[in-house]
């Protein structure tokens, strides 16, 4: 085999199979990310997960209903879950000083 090829110089079909590659290779990377993070801060996962429904509660309801159906309940549900993950994940350093 010889040098591989630089991507300018690769066939549409080589593109294909290269960023499928790719994405298979970033794939199992996240996965290890994702099974370390399970192990060590469940907390961590669970507390993206509630913000990711509160805010598929809230985007639907603006999507299909309009803003006069969005409660003040899932306002506050999604901010203090939008909270919660900045505190995790240490997203609110800039903010403390």
């Amino acid at each position: 085999m010889g040098r591989p090829k630089n991507y300018e110089n690769m066939t549409h079909e080589e593109r294909i199979e290269y960023h499928v590659k790719q994405r298979g290779q970033e794939a199992m990377v996240r996965e290890a990310l994702l099974f370390q993070i399970k192990d060590k801060y469940p907390s961590m996962l669970e507390a993206v997960d509630n913000l990711s429904k509160a805010a598929d509660r809230i985007g639907d309801s603006l999507q299909w209903e309009g803003p006069q159906f969005v409660t003040c309940e899932e306002m506050h549900k999604l901010i203090d879950n939008k909270n919660i993950v900045r505190n995790l994940f240490h997203l609110d350093v800039e903010e403390q000083g």
